[in-house]
């Protein structure tokens, strides 16, 4: 059996039409993301009768405009951002455990927040408390750049843990993991490190590599790799088992030492494409860290930049994405990346404003504040708004919400054209689903208005497809008429 969620997207141009099921809200929540929707897909391959629904309205897009840094509304710092649009139709952003305003001083232990447009947030709480947190901890020990994904129907979120009770010497970091059926938890960690402490060449009491800044991917295969690693030591990717709790096989290095940390990998147009951050990301107003990027045609790599000089050279490659520009955000760095509805990417990421870059007094914890910028694409590389890096002033935010067009609460409607048995379910999350009972398919209104002219700048579809093993598909074209 195939399930097919209501989670489908479909656009012309910048534009959306709007499907999909949304978690409850409570009165206090601004309206939750729609979904926009055109789709076909079926367990087989069924050819459509050259009869279609009718036209869905011409679409039209949300988008909030935003001033940086987005994370005011709740936090002072929020280092270390990670981000995932979650079922429930909302992005949900993890940071580092730090206390999040001036005056405080308790670190949380993995703040969350969500957000229904990517620039307006709210706070959720934390990941773990005292007696929720990795048993392996030590006491003393932070938690750290937390990474989140979506596999197999769990949420899995891995982290650094600064000090461990695996060796009884100190700088003993290592890299957990922690599942939950929500984005916002609970969170149950998996009982001990996905990659452990790992001895320096010295072989002295307390020299260990440093394990920090875990980053996932999930490959054309299925495979989940790990990426990992900081300045000392260097950045390393390695594969991971089913169930994300512990690696397989021999880890590959793919940047050298002494320059890299933050790893965040994206595969785009046959390319895995790793950022990374360099220089110091907290020497508060001399901090120096920006991005860099070099790609490869494997995860583990080799990696190149934009001239072909590797990574892994001793006058090693990277070209530049995000740099401070002159302006108050200094030390840009650690970044992950969202997709909007339109298609359009983002870059998400900490800095530190010149002025004011401590928490609390002079010194200590920095004051890093997540900000987001458009990410553009120039020559199949990516740069910051065309490369005019960090913004201070307004900007247009990412498009998050369109026209209700097609869903599947209250069931299968009219506007789909069913062929093949098809019935529906409930998720807690994401809302009302439709469910093949065999070979199948499911087929919206055209796209974008009735004539071809209205239709001609192109349709981006995007879906939530779950299956056991059966085949399955999911297909934009064009109908024609006999």
């Amino acid at each position: 059996m195939k399930r097919l969620s209501a989670v489908v997207a479909a656009f012309v141009a910048v534009a959306g039409l709007s499907t999909g099921g949304a978690a409850a809200a409570s009165a206090a929540d601004p309206p939750g993301p729609s979904w926009p929707g055109t789709i076909a897909g079926g367990a087989a391959a069924t050819a459509a009768p050259n009869v279609a629904p009718a036209p869905a309205a011409l679409p039209s897009v949300t988008r909030s405009s935003y001033t940086n840094p987005v994370s005011k509304s709740f936090a002072d710092t929020f280092a270390d951002p990670s981000l995932i649009r979650a079922k429930d139709g909302w992005w949900y952003a993890y940071g580092t455990s730090d206390p999040l305003r001036s005056g405080q001083t308790v670190p949380q232990q993995i703040p969350i927040a969500r957000s229904h447009d990517l620039v307006s947030w709210t706070y959720v709480g934390q990941a773990f408390t005292t007696a929720t947190r990795p048993s392996w901890a030590a006491s003393d020990a932070a938690l750290w750049a937390p990474d989140i994904r979506s596999v197999d129907g769990q949420y899995r979120m891995y982290y650094v843990v600064t000090q461990t009770t695996v060796t009884p010497e100190q700088n003993d970091n290592a890299i957990g993991m922690a599942t939950a059926p929500t984005p916002a938890g609970p969170w149950t960690d998996s009982g001990g490190p996905v990659v452990g402490p790992r001895r320096g060449a010295s072989g002295n009491p307390g020299d260990f590599l440093w394990t920090f800044d875990p980053s996932v991917v999930t490959d054309s295969d299925g495979s989940q790799w790990m990426f990992y690693g900081s300045y000392y030591g260097g950045l390393f990717t390695i594969r991971l088992s089913g169930n994300g709790t512990h690696t397989v096989g021999d880890p590959t290095q793919v940047a050298i030492d002494n320059k890299f940390e933050g790893a965040y990998v994206v595969r785009r147009g046959g390319y895995w494409y790793l950022f990374a951050s360099t220089a110091n990301c907290c020497a508060g107003p001399t901090t120096g860290y920006s991005v860099q990027v070099g790609r490869a045609i494997r995860p583990a790599g080799p990696y190149l930049d934009a001239q072909g000089v590797p990574l892994l050279a001793s006058r090693a490659g990277g070209t530049p994405t995000l740099t401070q520009n002159g302006n108050r955000w200094i030390g840009t760095g650690h970044n992950a990346i969202a997709t909007d509805l339109a298609g359009q990417d983002w870059i998400v990421y900490h800095a530190v404003d010149r002025a004011d870059p401590y928490l609390n007094g002079t010194d200590g914890i920095p004051r890093r504040p997540m900000l987001i910028d458009r990410l553009d694409w120039v020559d199949s590389w990516p740069t910051v708004r065309a490369g005019l890096g960090p913004s201070e002033d307004t900007q247009p935010g990412p498009a998050t919400g369109g026209r209700w067009a097609t869903d599947f609460a209250g069931g299968i409607g009219s506007q789909w054209l069913r062929l093949g048995g098809w019935s529906t379910g409930q998720d807690p999350q994401s809302g009302e689903y439709a469910v093949s009972t065999g070979p199948a398919a499911l087929l919206t209104a055209p796209a974008g208005g009735s004539t071809a002219a209205s239709r001609a700048t192109g349709v981006r579809v995007e879906a939530d497809l779950r299956s056991p093993g059966t085949a399955y598909g999911l297909v934009a074209g064009s109908l024609r008429s006999p």
